[in-house]
């Protein structure tokens, strides 16, 4: 029998690897690990603060309370330290949790509403990385393998949600699969293009958004009716 493989568990796996290695594959001492996850922690705050292209090795080893030649025990170079910590937010956004706890009713509707402010509390916690995440995707091939995986594992998240709404009668007969697609893809455009501050400010609100995406979603699938 075929065993199933969750691509986005393998790519963590396979980062996890990773962490304990320094360049080049080595394996690292208990005190290389400390060194190393202290430069990746120390490189996100430096690509929250600063934007990927202006950022330099030696603002994160600065950072870090390392020497400038400490880094590359440890990372070839900027971008290999970015894609580690660009995969971290995407996980992060992965694992949202999709559904409220307090919600003992089950109402679906209130679900929806719950997991779109928590993926858009991940990209509010995260701007500076989201920002250049999303820059820096179309030139690495890495990163926008990792964005994609992420895109995709929601979609298919919510092709199953749309599926079982089908089957309990809920939810016509559009399609599932663009269905998830249109919808998660709208939450991840209205986040980085209006919930991120592009400037002295964003231009939405988490709550204000949450409701009116929750309100498209539930309309869309059927969960709320619209009178002739």
């Amino acid at each position: 029998m075929a065993i199933e493989v969750d691509p986005l568990s393998a790519e963590s796996a396979e980062r996890g690897q990773r962490a304990g290695q320094a360049a080049g594959g080595r394996l690292l001492t208990a005190r290389g690990l400390r060194t190393r996850a202290a430069l990746v922690a120390a490189a996100k705050q430096v690509f929250e603060e600063i934007p990927f292209p202006e950022s330099r090795i030696t603002d994160i080893t600065a950072r870090a309370g390392v020497a400038s030649g400490t880094f590359y025990t440890y990372f070839d170079s900027k971008e290999e330290i970015f894609r580690e910590v660009a995969a971290g937010v995407l996980d992060e956004m992965s694992a949202a949790p999709r559904r409220d706890p307090d919600n003992t009713d089950g109402d679906l509707i209130r679900d929806i509403e719950y997991a779109s402010r928590q993926y858009f509390l991940v990209c509010v916690r995260n701007p500076g990385i989201v920002r250049s995440i999303e820059q820096v995707a179309p030139g690495d091939k890495e990163v926008m393998a990792a964005r994609r995986s992420t895109v995709i594992q929601n979609v298919k998240r919510a092709e199953r949600w749309i599926k079982r709404l089908q089957d309990a009668g809920i939810c016509d007969d559009i399609d599932p699969w663009t269905t998830a697609m249109a919808l998660h893809t709208m939450n991840v455009r209205l986040a980085y293009d209006h919930l991120l501050p592009h400037g002295e400010e964003a231009e939405a609100d988490v709550d204000m958004l949450a409701r009116a995406v929750t309100r498209i979603w539930a309309r869309t699938v059927g969960l709320e009716k619209v009178d002739p």
